[in-house]
């Protein structure tokens, strides 16, 4: 009969280093591995089987340490918990934090937010999939971490207290995941910055934010019911939940998010900059036909013409 694998300890991540290093200091008070596990496990109610304890001290196994930080307010942590509240970072069972966007830039930021938060000097492999039908390639980052994993489902209330500490940060990193930029023309040039959610009270509180850290003025819309079609980009999604808008709507109120929040999306930000330029600079009788010359419909998204 074959000897089954021998499991190791699964031990917190977020513990690993302060168990190792207070294990090194009790064997040298005399402690040997039995007296150590048995002390530490009393104290952080965990088990750990004296053989892990004398491999750290012999130094010839160490705890992993990688993909940890510490579980305190900071502006990655506020970025990531932003783009997570959003629809594009998902969590898997196997502790993998991931992000699948059609956008680069969105996942080089997200991918640099992560490296800063586990004080990595250098930041995981940005994946590409590619699709052989007109479908644009998925950007992809995945980083391993039960850590983060566990803190990005903490209920709603509580993850928001702790991304809100860093207030701009959270906010780039929802409305990266989120945020529209839309412009409407009849015989004016109508601009509006938006994120769509259909968690309400996540809106809400985003617009509390807004307004409370920086003056930005914003109202809910109901945007779309569950059981019709959204087009994203070129493709089609059926909602299975009644989507909420946050919109921005006064134009005081949308430059000054473009100067205090913006975005980390170069289509985005050239888009609202370039409407924002126009409001500025052309007559309002003027201003649809000067956005036409440099942007076209398709697929029902305006995109910029390539001389333009």
């Amino acid at each position: 009969m074959s000897k089954s694998p021998r499991k190791h300890d699964r031990i917190p991540p977020e513990l690993a280093q302060a168990l190792y290093l207070e294990s090194l200091e009790l064997a040298k008070r005399g402690l040997g591995g039995i007296r150590i596990a048995r002390k530490l496990s009393n104290t952080y109610s965990l088990k750990i089987c004296p053989g892990t304890i004398d491999h750290w001290i012999y130094d010839d196994r160490h705890p992993r340490l990688r993909n940890i930080f510490k579980e305190r307010p900071s502006p990655a942590l506020s970025y990531i918990i932003g783009a997570n509240k959003g629809d594009g970072c998902t969590l898997v069972s196997s502790g993998c934090v991931k992000l699948e966007v059609t956008d680069k830039d969105f996942a080089e930021m997200f991918n640099a937010k992560m490296a800063e938060l586990f004080s990595r000097e250098r930041s995981n492999t940005v994946l590409v999939r590619k699709f052989k039908d007109e479908r644009l390639p998925l950007f992809i980052v995945k980083y391993s971490s039960r850590q983060l994993m566990k803190l990005l489902r903490m209920p709603l209330k509580t993850l928001l207290k702790l991304a809100f500490a860093f207030p701009r940060d959270f906010l780039r990193g929802f409305f990266d995941a989120e945020g529209h930029v839309d412009v409407a023309i009849a015989n004016n040039l109508r601009l509006v910055v938006g994120a769509e959610n259909s968690t309400k009270s996540l809106l809400q509180g985003t617009g509390r934010l807004l307004r409370q850290e920086l003056g930005i003025h914003s109202r809910i819309d109901r945007k779309r019911k569950a059981g019709t079609t959204k087009v994203i980009r070129g493709k089609s999604f059926v909602m299975k939940r009644t989507s909420f808008s946050l919109i921005i709507g006064r134009i005081e109120d949308v430059k000054l998010f473009a100067e205090k929040v913006g975005f980390s999306i170069s289509r985005k930000i050239r888009k609202l900059r370039d409407a924002l330029a126009i409001i500025a600079s052309t007559p309002m009788s003027s201003r649809a036909e000067t956005w036409k010359r440099i942007y076209s419909k398709k697929r029902g998204e305006w995109a910029r013409r390539e001389f333009a």
